[in-house]
């Protein structure tokens, strides 16, 4: 007995050991063997998520670093393209995903921003809460003096800590579909919805419909990007027959938003980019009042987003600019003083407003005090201030925010790339940190066009054909004209950052092509020069004046004759003979 008792103290005592100097990449065939002891914080990522790639430093920064010489504390890490089945059995439905294991055995889902900060002080509480539970248990075997005393305290210590978890661990927030996914709903649920203020976008479908089976990949592609904004769900009709018809659905597939009161029907076009309108417009509140911690939670889905600090009622301004951005920026508005010290504001700063990008926050430096006066020269300026910083360090091309950039008024910088490509897609991102690092300027819009789907898009547009590389393309979006090449005549590459600096610098050295079509060409010729001539209306008036005169002279006489000196000439007929 006293030799399984020496036995086990130094096998606790083993597990008082340095934090892991780096991640450790898991798989299906060694993750048994190496989490089955100790304390993982576990990466569950894929190469092509924008998102993953963005964390990627700071995850190697921070399990690179010591946070604690006496925790069995390790860092993992798995690729969710090559270890599918593995991510599937963790419950991973989305990139990228951080859990907690303790013994082989997941505790919790990090639920915090994707930075370092936050997944610093993260890992420093739960490395400590792990040292002392260790301190604890090795306490606990000293005062043993037999093996079956051992194995009593070993059983009844681990529900306890359990126990104990889940009631340190924070209530999950009221997030609208969290996790990015459409839920399959059964009647209680939707009587539950239907009845309820929480807005619901519902597909009722039969799995034999052949366009409900043409809906489900856009259907699925909704959820995603709905994520943490409007829930998403669907109906098997085929399974509930008796739920459809209750909710008067008569065809497939019929999809209906509710949450407020009577449930609006979808009529138009199943494009993505038509249900995300509808979607943003039955949503709810242009402008969503949230807590601090609910604020945090919803930062972790969204790349870009406005935040409204203030102490009284949200003003018309806010409201009205808001819906001015709903299908692209989400506008949250709160009072809680907490936020101060997130965003490093005195209580006397209120109000104000910030655009939070890229871990970190942009304050809004016009005329706060205007907020209350909804006149057109603030509700301008707030909107070329959004219009300019809207954008994230590199934005995703999809169905929400294309037009606002190929039809805006900057240029673009488009990185034409495979979404397996991420060494591309991380030195575009190296590239567009550098202009920005260098110029300090908005004036140019960094945007990635996945090839796959946009290859037609881009084929008639810019002439790219499908290849293995990426290709880098500069759109002047506000004159139609894209350029391929360099001042010196060579391909764009993100190879070569320093020329395409200086080409982003003297854009008009640079020949390029026009986007538009001949007759395209003409409509835009004609209407800028309309633009111009009631821009300068008094000048085109006198040149209009003039033209006329001597167009009038010209036509009507034949041998003007000038009658007086006047500011504009006068002419007579002059007398003509039978011989004329």
């Amino acid at each position: 007995m006293k030799f399984t008792n020496i036995a086990n103290g130094i096998l606790l005592a083993c597990l008082a050991t340095s934090i892991q100097a780096a991640s450790v990449e898991l798989t299906s065939s060694n993750i048994e063997r190496l989490t089955g002891s100790g304390t993982w914080l576990i990466e569950h990522f894929s190469p092509k998520c924008s998102h993953c790639i963005k964390l990627a430093p700071d995850w190697k920064k921070l399990s690179d670093e010591s946070v604690s010489q006496e925790t069995d504390f390790h860092f993992g890490a798995i690729d969710c393209l090559l270890q599918g089945d593995l991510c599937h059995d963790h419950d991973v439905d989305r990139w990228p995903t951080i859990q907690l294991w303790q013994q082989g055995q997941k505790v919790e889902t990090y639920k915090g921003l994707h930075n370092y900060d936050s997944l610093k002080k993260y890992v420093n509480d739960k490395a400590s809460k792990t040292l002392s539970d260790i301190e604890e248990l090795e306490g606990q075997l000293e005062e043993e003096e037999d093996v079956q005393e051992l194995e009593e305290i070993q059983e009844d210590d681990v529900p306890e800590d359990e126990g104990l978890q889940e009631e340190e661990e924070a209530p999950l927030l009221d997030l609208a579909n969290p996790e990015g996914v459409s839920v399959n709903l059964d009647g209680a649920k939707m009587k539950e919805i239907a009845t309820g203020s929480v807005p619901w976008f519902v597909k009722f479908y039969a799995p034999w419909c052949p366009h409900c089976k043409s809906l489900a990949p856009t259907w699925v592609e909704l959820a995603k990007h709905f994520r943490g904004q409007v829930n998403i769900g669907e109906v098997n009709c085929e399974a509930l027959r008796d739920v459809c018809t209750e909710y008067g659905v008569e065809g497939f597939p019929t999809l209906k938003m509710f949450g407020h009161g009577d449930a609006v029907s979808y009529k138009g076009d199943r494009s993505l980019a038509s249900l995300v309108e509808f979607g943003n417009a039955n949503a709810g509140p242009a402008v969503k009042q949230v807590t601090a911690d609910e604020l945090v939670t919803h930062l972790t889905v969204k790349d870009v987003a406005l935040v409204y600090l203030h102490k009284g009622d949200i003003p018309d301004l806010i409201e009205s600019v808001a819906k001015e951005f709903i299908a692209t920026i989400p506008f949250y508005a709160s009072q809680d003083e907490a936020l101060l010290k997130k965003f490093d504001l005195k209580s006397s700063d209120l109000p104000i407003v910030l655009i939070t990008k890229d871990n970190s926050h942009l304050v809004y430096t016009g005329n706060h005090d205007g907020f209350s006066k909804n006149s057109k020269s603030s509700r301008d300026t707030l909107i070329r201030w959004i219009e300019k910083e809207q954008y994230p360090l590199i934005s995703k091309l999809g169905p929400s925010n294309h037009k606002s950039i190929l039809q805006g008024n900057l240029p673009v910088v488009l990185n034409i790339v495979s979404s397996q490509d991420t060494a591309s897609q991380s030195k575009f991102r190296d590239f567009a940190s550098t202009w920005f690092k260098s110029t300090n300027s908005g004036s140019v819009i960094f945007a990635e066009m996945d090839r796959s789907m946009w290859k037609n898009y881009v084929l008639d547009k810019f002439g790219v054909i499908q290849a293995d590389k990426s290709k880098i393309i500069i759109y002047d979006a506000p004159n139609f004209k894209y350029y391929t090449k360099d001042m010196n005549g060579k391909e764009f590459s993100i190879e070569r950052p320093q020329e395409l600096i200086q080409s982003l610098k003297n854009m008009k050295e640079l020949s390029g092509a026009s986007t538009l079509a001949f007759h395209q060409r003409l409509t835009v010729s004609a209407g800028s020069g309309l633009g111009w001539i009631f821009k300068h209306w008094f000048i085109s008036f006198i040149g209009f004046t003039i033209m006329g005169s001597f167009i009038y002279r010209y036509l009507t006489f034949h041998g003007p004759t000038k009658l007086s000196h006047g500011l504009l000439p006068s002419y007579s007929r002059p007398a003509y003979s039978h011989k004329d």
